[in-house]
């Protein structure tokens, strides 16, 4: 399998949740998301004394709580599904390695902005090559199956 440089956000979602509760997780994720932009609004907008450090703060807060957004839809998507155990089923298997890494990269949605942009790419890269795990991909020693038109011509 090839490995991800960082970490798949949906996985993360869903191992937040087999980890630490379906509950927990969605209480997390939706505080995140509003408590985090009504606070950066309130600096932006509130603050008795309009600095920069004050503008800095709100629209990290603002940001930060934007990183949220698809955290909490990936939660609910996973929930909906009950699918949160099968869709880390590898990470799973291999906890000695993933769990440090997601435990580590997961600090990355204290970065303003870095958790949506790692969706967009993710997302992206959905159904290319390069995203088809190894379990999954055709084995270059079999013969390709033949085309719908190579069958008609016979």
């Amino acid at each position: 399998m090839k490995r991800e440089r960082f970490i798949n956000i949906r996985r993360l979602a869903a191992l937040d949740i087999v980890y630490r509760g379906q509950r927990t997780i969605m209480l997390e994720f939706g505080f995140g998301v509003f408590f985090l932009f009504i606070l950066g609004i309130v600096f932006l907008l509130f603050a008795h004394h309009r600095t920069p450090f004050t503008t800095a703060v709100g629209v990290y807060l603002l940001f930060l709580g934007l990183n949220y957004i698809p955290l909490l839809a990936y939660s609910l998507s996973i929930s909906m599904k009950e699918s949160a155990q099968q869709e880390v089923a590898f990470e799973l298997a291999h906890q000695d390695v993933y769990r440090r890494k997601y435990g580590i990269q997961q600090m990355l949605i204290l970065v303003p902005l870095a958790i949506i942009a790692l969706v967009i790419v993710q997302e992206s890269r959905k159904g290319t090559p390069d995203s088809v795990p190894d379990d999954t991909a055709i084995d270059p020693r079999q013969p390709e199956s033949p085309s719908p038109a190579a069958i008609a011509q016979v």
